[in-house]
């Protein structure tokens, strides 16, 4: 037997005219255009970020052209700290393509030799500013070297890319960022590495948070160019 709840008597129902049905409608329709507006934000100043991080990445990439072609000197101060986070770009695959070309063939050199032609590959892309498929080939590559020679840079330059591609993606990049932290202490990459989570967790909202990394960087390797950026950044947004 269905037991139905009575109501008391001393409570009293009030029915839903239609003057509360229709402000009831309208107060709906007025937050629906409120998470619309506020998307359309959100998502203009996505875009706005990941042109400016386009541009940035577009510098450091002309100057590591620049460098690996002796044509790199004169340049400013900014550029000369930016080259200093590219530097480790390709200078390890010329360092290994000189160690093979002085070794008798083996497996050994035979796998190395692929890693390298699947980073000079990934890399490439990205000086093409092929943005997509670069995170594409740097997947493939640490799929298949996932503790190789080059995984540090690797993982740097996917971070880099996350920040590049239509939608960016702040968390994946820090992500990667995070893991060169956390699997390469020593690694040359990890002043860039501090510097950039710096950003992303500025770009994330978590103001302190980027702070630390950007005292962090400044603190630990205070001759770094990555320090010099990281104190330009602080002076025009802190």
């Amino acid at each position: 037997m269905t037991t139905v709840a009575q109501v008391p008597s001393d409570v009293t129902v009030s029915p839903i005219t239609g003057d509360d049905s229709g402000s009831m409608v309208l107060r709906v329709q007025q937050l629906e255009a409120d998470v619309r507006r506020l998307n359309g934000q959100l998502e203009e100043a996505l875009e706005a970020l990941r042109l400016l991080e386009a541009q940035t990445l577009e510098r450091y990439v002309d100057i590591d052209r620049r460098l690996a072609t002796g044509n790199g000197a004169g340049g400013s101060t900014g550029s000369s700290a930016e080259a200093g986070l590219l530097g480790g770009a390709l200078s390890q695959t010329n360092g290994s393509q000189a160690t093979m070309q002085s070794s008798s063939a083996s497996p050994a050199v035979d796998a190395e030799a692929g890693e390298e032609a699947a980073y000079r590959a990934a890399y490439e892309l990205v000086r093409l500013k092929q943005f997509d498929d670069a995170v594409v080939a740097f997947e493939g590559f640490l799929a298949e070297f996932p503790f190789g020679r080059y995984a540090p840079n690797a993982h740097y330059w996917m971070g880099e890319l996350y920040l590049v591609i239509t939608p960016p993606d702040p968390e994946l990049a820090r992500q990667n960022f995070k893991l060169l932290l956390d699997q390469y202490p020593a690694d040359a990459k990890v002043p860039d590495a501090l510097y950039k989570l710096g950003r992303v967790q500025f770009i994330k909202g978590n103001r302190q948070r980027s702070r630390e990394y950007l005292d962090e960087v400044i603190r630990e390797y205070p001759s770094h160019a990555a320090a010099q950026l990281a104190r330009q950044f602080l002076l025009e947004n802190f």
